[in-house]
């Protein structure tokens, strides 16, 4: 038996600092754990006592029956490590920390306590919960290590959820909906010694897990994380991600464009689409997705489009306005399925995608039965949606019962769609009917706002693919030294060079009598501009001259642009002026990287130039990413239509702007340990076949200058 398997599933168990007092964790401690199906395993410890709630006390670990497999420690943040270290000596693997009074408080005691607490933990092999959590309920095994109040019958409530949750309010409110199916709650507090990274993993490998719901305010181990979504995505098995709490601070001190641009939040981001996680804005869709996922249990829509059948047409205009807005697919059906639906639908009501079926079709339970399954059997529809509340101020309404008896027969069929139940309005749900639907993998959604959100991302998750991607990150092995040095742009070009990169012709003038010579190897017009490591924005300090057309001009163009740059910023470094030939105009994109400190180098593609600040049309995936993965991040552009052309204009070479791409993930890969940030800006995109080639490029290090 493994650590993490003592931890979550222990065999037995002792709760230290049980007390009979009303609401203290001892006494909630105490009294759920002897709900647990191991009731006969769990032990009360308490120095003073004699017994607590009909059950023996013992008066330390050492007189306990057994070494027991995890400590549930309900004490003062004070003597909670003297705990722990005596539980170790003995052999105990797992512990619940419920105190406070640690790093979360930011002062020097409490951190210094938590750190002595990851000490003891590592020093044992031990798994450690918390502190500052709620611990664990494991509806799998039957096991309640929870330290509140809570409304679940280990005996009734069905399986299906790992929940993780890095907010004890969140994760006691999740714990007490009826509706919602949980195999493990597990509330990780500080997180410092089991962590939310384990944690996942954990429940990713479980059978008894069919989907992960995460409230996330940060990850320890980037590594171990991405193995868990990595696993995940392998295994076809959803996981929820509530992410909250990201500071876009970090951006601010960005030396290029890139750095700017892609913030912590757009790293999160990118790393869960890469792996095909799916990311929720807000609580309610974080349970509305998470139990449809559970209660269609692997039996997803075989495709990403779905069909709509309503009562009404302000419900069916509703659905059609939401599906526009949150991308659901609402494919047209063919011929032949319109043809079959027209010999069940009254003749007034008009056969389409989605259907007004008029309340007189819902009362003839054999027409509804196969409307639905007309619609379920088009090739283009892997999922139907009945607009239904399942609840009436009387009752469900027999309309509803109808449709519920049909998607019910229809569900039990062999290849039968994925069917939904959607609500127009939030309220409360019949419990049986609710219960009796999803007893047959029939999900009953939260409000339409909500539910058609949800069956959006649904689809996008039916599409992803991860044998196309590259499912990896490149993590630095360790944290940078010394300070961030930027090259200058005849450096960073002559290192993209090197990557097989096109770049214009370019050469640089040291001093003033350089310029005739390096002109003459070059075509008119060129571009003159200072060559230094210090001045990165160079229009910014006068340092561009564009369109120079012989060499008079290139000399006048070498005086202003030093003087210029002498005056912006005199202690700057000026390594001369860089001449290079004008590329004629295309399309201008940047191609960047910034290097996340725990997920490493992330690549960024969006709309170039001088808009690329102003519309912040950008997409980022983490290095190295692969052809699919750089076509997949140009399509999630604005700019996108642009590069597929647009009203006449001819399509972009797609194929030279993703094997800039790719050549620069890999770039990022190798220098992981080192680079610090990366723009390639504009580069210019040609018409197909015609390539693509770098304009002008920056690359900051660590190191030391």
């Amino acid at each position: 038996m493994t650590d993490i398997e003592r931890l979550m599933n222990p065999r037995s168990m002792a709760v230290i600092g049980v007390t009979d007092k009303e609401g203290a964790f001892g006494q909630r401690s105490g009294a759920n754990a002897l709900k647990s199906h191991i009731r006969d395993r769990v032990y009360f410890v308490h120095p003073r006592r004699e017994s607590c709630m009909g059950k023996k006390c013992y008066k330390d670990l050492k007189e306990l029956p057994e070494i027991v497999d995890c400590i549930l420690i309900c004490t003062p943040a004070a003597t909670v490590n003297p705990i722990l270290r005596e539980a170790g000596e003995l052999g105990v693997k797992g512990a619940v920390v419920y105190a406070s009074g640690f790093s979360e408080d930011h002062t020097s005691e409490g951190i210094a306590m938590e750190k002595e607490m990851e000490d003891i933990a590592r020093t044992y092999d031990m798994k450690v919960v918390g502190p500052n959590c709620l611990g664990i309920i494991n509806n799998v095994n039957k096991i309640m290590m929870w330290g509140l109040g809570a409304w679940i019958d280990l005996d009734t409530r069905p399986t299906g959820i790992g929940i993780i949750a890095q907010s004890g309010f969140i994760a006691a409110n999740i714990v007490q909906l009826e509706q919602f199916n949980i195999s493990y709650a597990v509330s990780t507090g500080n997180g410092n010694c089991f962590t939310l990274d384990e944690c996942l993993e954990y429940l990713v490998d479980s059978d008894d897990v069919k989907v992960c719901a995460l409230y996330l305010e940060g990850i320890k181990d980037a590594s171990t994380f991405c193995r868990a979504l990595e696993k995940a995505a392998k295994k076809r098995k959803p996981v929820i991600i509530l992410k909250s709490g990201v500071s876009e601070k970090g951006a601010k001190s960005a030396a290029s464009h890139t750095g700017n641009l892609a913030g912590s939040a757009g790293t999160y981001q990118a790393v869960f689409k890469k792996y095909g996680a799916v990311m929720v804005d807000s609580l309610e869709e974080l349970l509305c997705t998470a139990q449809m996922y559970s209660v269609l249990n692997g039996r997803l829509p075989k495709v990403n489009g779905f069909a709509g059948i309503n009562f009404s047409g302000g419900e069916n205009t509703i659905c059609a306005d939401l599906c526009e807005k949150y991308h659901v697919k609402l494919p047209d059906l063919e011929e032949k399925t319109l043809k079959e639906m027209r010999n069940y639908i009254p003749p007034f009501a008009a056969a389409k995608n989605p259907l007004d079926g008029t309340t007189s079709l819902f009362t003839d339970r054999e027409k509804v039965y196969n409307v639905i399954k007309a619609m379920g059997e088009d090739p283009e529809i892997g999922g139907v949606l009945v607009g239904m509340n399942v609840a009436g101020p009387r009752g469900v309404p027999q309309k509803e019962i109808t449709s519920m008896e049909a998607m019910i027969q229809i569900s039990d069929e062999e290849n039968a769609p994925a069917l939904f139940a959607v609500p127009s309005y939030e309220g409360d749900r019949d419990k049986v009917w609710r219960e009796k639907l999803e007893s047959h993998g029939i999900p009953v959604l939260s409000s339409a706002e909500i539910a058609y959100k949800v069956l959006g991302k649904l689809g996008e998750f039916v599409e992803f693919q991860w044998e196309k991607s590259t499912l990896a990150i490149s993590a630095p092995d360790k944290a940078p030294t010394g300070t961030k040095c930027a090259m200058s742009e005849w450096d960073s070009k002559l290192e993209i060079q090197k990557l097989g990169i096109p770049i214009p012709a370019q050469g640089i003038a040291a001093i003033r009598e350089d310029v005739p010579e390096v002109v003459g190897k070059m075509k008119f017009p060129v571009v003159m501009k200072v060559n230094s490591p210090d001045i990165l924005h160079k229009t910014d300090a006068g340092g561009v001259r564009l369109n120079v057309r012989n060499s008079e001009e290139a000399l006048e163009a070498f005086d202003s642009i030093l003087a210029n740059c002498r005056r912006y910023m005199p202690d700057a470094r000026l390594d001369g002026i860089l001449i290079q030939e004008m590329a004629p105009s295309g399309l201008e994109m940047i191609i960047g990287v910034t290097n996340d400190p725990q997920f490493g180098p992330v690549l960024l593609a969006g709309l170039g130039g001088i808009f690329v600040e102003i519309f912040k049309d950008v997409a980022l995936c983490p290095c190295p990413v692969n052809t699919y993965e750089a076509l997949g991040m140009l399509r999630q552009l604005k700019a996108y239509k642009m590069l597929e052309g647009y009203r006449g204009s001819r399509p972009c070479d797609l194929k030279a702007l993703t094997d800039i791409m790719v050549k620069v993930s890999q770039y990022a890969l190798e220098h992981k340990n080192t680079i610090a940030e990366m723009d390639l800006n504009p580069v210019f995109v040609y018409g197909e076949g015609k390539g693509a080639i770098a304009i002008d490029a920056l690359i900051v290090a660590y190191g030391d200058r």
